[in-house]
């Protein structure tokens, strides 16, 4: 028979998988997607998502609308970017994540990514992340597409 001191002092082990969250640096075994946006994600997450997304720093700043002068000051000063520009940088991250998911293939989620779109009145998904409106769009897109609806 386990005592009542046992059973507070049991904690099972998380477990720990890496996925494409852990990856970015986004979750651990600590902290989730939600608490890591309101607390700001710290400058390496910045760092792993535009090597994800293979972006320069002047194509991040157009497509999340970012000053180039936050994100210089937030990389010098080791700051963590503030909780809205967390919520566009994981917009981010999950339109690249949906993105590979819809095409098997990373590479070409890039790719698509960057191409003018016709279901998105040609504009360019890449460049519809800097709102939740237009971000949900995309997602919309991307599950008509998954499901072979194309109108």
């Amino acid at each position: 028979m386990m005592t009542v001191s046992a059973v507070k002092s049991f904690k099972p082990t998380p477990l720990y998988q890496p996925n494409f969250w852990y990856s970015l640096g986004i979750e651990d075994e600590a902290t989730s997607k939600n608490v890591a946006i309101h607390q700001g994600f710290k400058p390496e997450v910045y760092r792993n998502i535009l090597a994800k997304a293979r972006l320069s720093q002047t194509e991040f700043h157009h497509v999340t609308l970012i000053p180039i002068s936050t994100i210089k000051r937030r990389l010098k000063n080791g700051e963590r970017f503030n909780t809205q520009e967390s919520d566009v940088m994981y917009r981010l991250a999950l339109l690249i994540k949906l993105a590979t998911e819809l095409f098997g293939n990373e590479q070409r989620a890039l790719a698509w990514l960057r191409e003018s779109v016709y279901g998105l009145n040609g504009k360019r998904p890449l460049d519809m992340i800097a709102t939740t409106v237009d971000f949900e769009t995309v997602k919309e897109l991307i599950g008509r597409l998954e499901h072979g609806v194309f109108s």
